[in-house]
Order: C-alpha cells, then sequence, then structure tokens
C-alpha cells in the first residue's frame, strides 16, 4: 500500500459549457477499482512521468461559468515545472478547452435532443486514461459481458497494479507497458483473459518501445490517427472510432455502430427491436450532421443517467452486469 500524503492543489478553468458530472462521470462505463464519482466529486489514480498520484476533482463552478479545483496527491512534494505539465496533461484528458456552445445552440429545439440539453448541456468525452490504458479497457471489454470485463480488469490491477490510500479511501492504480512486456503470455491467461491475453502481450510490447506516441498522435488529422491506430494488435474499426471520439475529441466520427449499440439505439430512435446499422447512421449524418457522435454520445450517456437512477428493465438485460 502507498500513502499519498503531499498534497498540491491547482484550478482548471474549462472553456463553457462544462457540465462537470455528465462529462466526469459516463454511467454507461463499467466501474474499476481506479476511480470513483460522486456528485461534485471525482477521484482517479494517475501513473505520470514516474510518479504514482492520486487526483480528487471538485466541481466549484456552473456550466456556463466551470471552474474545478484539483488535489493532487503524491508521495513526495512535486516540482513546479512537473506541475505545470502534470495541469496541462489534465486539461487535455478532461477536455477542458474544447467549444461546444454551437452543438448546444444548433440542437436546442431538435426533438431528439432538446430535453437531454436541458439536463446535461456542455457534456463532453473524457479521455481519463492515458490513451495504453484505455485500449487495456478496449481489450476486456471485447466479446465479453460487462461483469466479465470488470473482473478481467481487477484481476490485472491486483496482479500488476498497486494499491495507493489517498483522501481516507483506496484504490487500484494501472501499470507501465514495460510491467507487461515482461511477463509471458501463459501468465496473462492465468488471470482468465482468454485470447485477448495475446492481444494485451502485443499491445504493451508496441508501447513499451515506443511504438506508439500518444502526444504526437493529437496532433494528427482523423485519417492520419485511422491509420496508425490499426496498427495495433488486436484493435478493429470499432475501437478506432471510439478512441477517435474519446481521447482525440472528434465529434464527427460515427462510421460504425456495434450489436449492442445497434439494439439500443433501434429501440430509443425507431421503438423496434432492430433495425439496419445503415439506418442509424444515416439518421445521424442526415439530423446531425459535423456532430453525429457527440449527439450519440448525448443520447446514450441520457438513457444511462435514467437508468443509475431508476432502474430501466428492458436495458439491464442488455448489461448484465
Amino acid at each position: 500500500m502507498i500513502k499519498l500524503n503531499q498534497k498540491t492543489i491547482i484550478i482548471l478553468t474549462p472553456t463553457a459549457p462544462y457540465n462537470f458530472d455528465g462529462t466526469i462521470h459516463k454511467p454507461s462505463h463499467f466501474p474499476s477499482s481506479d476511480n470513483v464519482w460522486k456528485k461534485g466529486n471525482y477521484w482517479i489514480t494517475m501513473l505520470w512521468q514516474g510518479k504514482c498520484l492520486g487526483l480528487k476533482f471538485q466541481n466549484k463552478g456552473t456550466v456556463s461559468k466551470p471552474k474545478i479545483e484539483v488535489i493532487i496527491y503524491s508521495k513526495d512534494v512535486l516540482p513546479e515545472n512537473y506541475i505545470k505539465g502534470l495541469t496541462t496533461e489534465l486539461e487535455w484528458r478532461f477536455n477542458t478547452q474544447s467549444d461546444i456552445s454551437e452543438f448546444n445552440k444548433k440542437f436546442r429545439k431538435d426533438k431528439f435532443l432538446c430535453s437531454i440539453l436541458i439536463r446535461w448541456a456542455g457534456v463532453k468525452p473524457v479521455a481519463a486514461n492515458s490513451l495504453y490504458e484505455t485500449l487495456v479497457i478496449y481489450i476486456v471489454l471485447q466479446n465479453a459481458t460487462v461483469r466479465r470485463s470488470v473482473q478481467m480488469l481487477e484481476n490485472l490491477f491486483n496482479q500488476y497494479g498497486q494499491k495507493v490510500e489517498f483522501d481516507g479511501k483506496t484504490f487500484s492504480t494501472f501499470w507501465r507497458p514495460e510491467d507487461l512486456d515482461s511477463v509471458s503470455e501463459q501468465e496473462l491467461r492465468d488471470l482468465k483473459l482468454g485470447y485477448r491475453a495475446k492481444f494485451l502481450k502485443r499491445l504493451s510490447s508496441q508501447f513499451a518501445i515506443g511504438e506508439i506516441d500518444e502526444f504526437k498522435l493529437r496532433e494528427m488529422t482523423r485519417e492520419e490517427i485511422k491509420k496508425e491506430m490499426l496498427k495495433l494488435y488486436g484493435i478493429g474499426k470499432a475501437s478506432v472510432e471510439y478512441l477517435l471520439f474519446e481521447d482525440f475529441y472528434k465529434y464527427d466520427a460515427l462510421e460504425t455502430i456495434p450489436p449492442w449499440e445497434q439494439k439500443i439505439m433501434s429501440k430509443l430512435l425507431f421503438d423496434k427491436p432492430l433495425v439496419p446499422t445503415e439506418k442509424i447512421l444515416q439518421f445521424f449524418r442526415k439530423r446531425y450532421a459535423g456532430w453525429e457522435k457527440l449527439a450519440f454520445h448525448y443520447i446514450w450517456e441520457d438513457l444511462f443517467w435514467k437508468h443509475k437512477n431508476q432502474k430501466i428493465e428492458w436495458l439491464e438485460k442488455e448489461i448484465r452486469l
């Protein structure tokens, strides 16, 4: 157990509109022991430049005048230049600088979005984890129930991560790609990862040798990012599309719809058990051109917020947590 007792406070000032809870917490995502959300507060662990950190985000503003206080917990006192670099990284990961005011204005009277925007104006995607960590999550999500995905990630945390304590709470941390580069595929299979062990092993090796540079990717065009991401072992088109939206903030990145999402959107948009994916794609392209994936995100997350507050039986059967 690592105790993080040193505290440093920084302030983030996002571009309005910025909905703290709707941006920071995504109820459609499965729970994991490296983070926890409570209205107005968010705790998460982070590995940054060789240091293990605990972060506590507190909402100190409003949607129209956003302000976030971040308490950085560390084992040792952090140098000023380190804090400066970390602040820049947090601004990226929590998407504080992009401006979606046009989206809110353009679709405030839209049949499907008007009531959602009243509740959730200012919601943005966030890349709370590093690119490598996000890809680990995508791998454990492949062809698995949510319950199974949770079990696989927690097995990995327990074997290769660390336990840290800060702000009176205990969390898991991720590990470095190098840590998994040195283990055997069989060792990963023993954690009940199945065929995903091979994907995780190869992916970790690619990051360990520097084949992928997350920071250069942020400067690339959408097509350049797609080309680079498809070089990653075990990462397909659907995963790349998630990355374009959730990690690189391409708000129009909607080209594929996985079967699970197809079923749910069929019911939400057309009140039918299943409609062709192309029909769903055309719906978003025609109605929300330039903002297709962000519109999809609002409709999707609004459903899961409703489910969080009052269980939706048909959705519960699909989630199987």
